[in-house]
């Protein structure tokens, strides 16, 4: 089969949209398949909010590039997964060229232009978004969404309320056996040193936890504070190589997340996680890890405590390897494969 992929996110980008979708074409390649991707350079996002705005307005239509050359291509299956900068009607003209299509959802894009959702409301802000994107988007074939709080709060917002949706948890990297044992004093990593990923949370819990911690950062941040280490961004690998040297993954989001690739990257090799109760994090640990209320430090000081037990460790070491045997890479590719077949 020929299957051409439309996304805003692929390697060498980084970030969980761009992985999940890198390991898909590399599973969709291994079965045979003939797989070419779209994925535009976009180079507005960092711009002004003004600026923003105008390119996010232009982006409602098809992109006549990327169109044409699908077209052109004459894949059987369209499959798209984030869209923004890739024009949002562009999927929506190929398919009504008689192209079956299949979307992938990753994030709230599609009714939140920032990807970033606070709160449960549905805000006029996301209404106005969503009726724009609504009648840009169009109506996919099917749609799969890796949790159904996703698809959920997709359909609160009107969309997708009769396309066929399926539910198709994200893969895992494969499961990776690592010894462990908590350190004095304990190691603790977070992904992502920005406000919305919890790192102010992080560093305050550092400071009001009545023992010893260092905390390992992925991502930029100015040295200084001898109790934190930076590591710039990391590819997958480098984050695997430090997750298998630290004790637990910190998970302090103030933002709704859906599945966040981080904690499937921790359950491949058994690091406990401790992490906010907020947007699709619980429906992704499915009972493994410790879920927290976002901001609460008792909280989150009683789990760190709970961890430092050993046979609270391994017990929540050995969820965590539950946790990846149920994202096998195998089993989803195979999965995949099923579903192209069924189409």
């Amino acid at each position: 089969m020929r299957i051409a992929v439309i996304t805003n996110s692929f390697p060498p980008k980084t970030g969980g949209a761009a992985s999940i979708c890198g390991s898909q074409v590399e599973m969709l390649q291994a079965a045979g398949h003939e797989v070419r991707v779209w994925s535009p350079t976009i180079l507005w996002l960092e711009r002004s909010a003004p600026i923003r705005l105008f390119h996010h307005l232009a982006d409602l239509v098809s992109r006549a590039s990327i169109q044409q050359e699908v077209i052109g291509w004459n894949p059987d299956f369209v499959f798209t997964h984030n869209m923004t900068g890739c024009g949002f009607g562009t999927a929506a003209a190929i398919h009504a060229r008689g192209y079956f299509w299949v979307h992938f959802l990753h994030d709230v894009q599609l009714f939140e232009p920032s990807g970033r959702l606070v709160g449960d409301s549905v805000t006029p802000w996301q209404r106005f978004w969503s009726m724009l994107r609504r009648w840009s988007f169009g109506s996919p074939d099917v749609v799969l969404s890796p949790t159904r709080w996703l698809i959920e709060e997709h359909k609160r917002r009107g969309f997708f309320v009769d396309t066929a949706v399926e539910i198709l948890p994200n893969p895992a990297p494969s499961a990776d056996f690592v010894p462990r044992m908590p350190q004095e004093p304990m190691q603790l990593m977070i992904v992502g040193a920005t406000v919305e990923k919890g790192y102010d949370f992080a560093i305050s819990l550092l400071q009001a936890l009545p023992f010893e911690t260092q905390l390992h950062v992925v991502g930029p941040g100015i040295p200084g504070n001898p109790r934190v280490t930076f590591y710039g961004t990391l590819d997958r690998q480098g984050v695997l190589d430090l997750m298998r040297s630290v004790d637990a993954l910190l998970v302090p989001s103030t933002i709704a997340e859906n599945q966040p690739t981080v904690i499937l990257e921790a359950a491949s090799v058994g690091l406990p996680v401790i992490a906010a109760n907020i947007g699709g994090i619980a429906e992704t640990l499915d009972g493994a890890g410790l879920l927290c209320p976002s901001g609460d430090m008792e909280a989150w000081t009683d789990s760190l405590n709970y961890l430092r037990e050993a046979a609270s460790y391994a017990t929540q070491a050995s969820r965590m390897y539950e946790l990846a045997r149920r994202h096998d890479p195998v089993a989803y590719a195979a999965n995949l494969n099923q579903l192209i077949s069924n189409l």
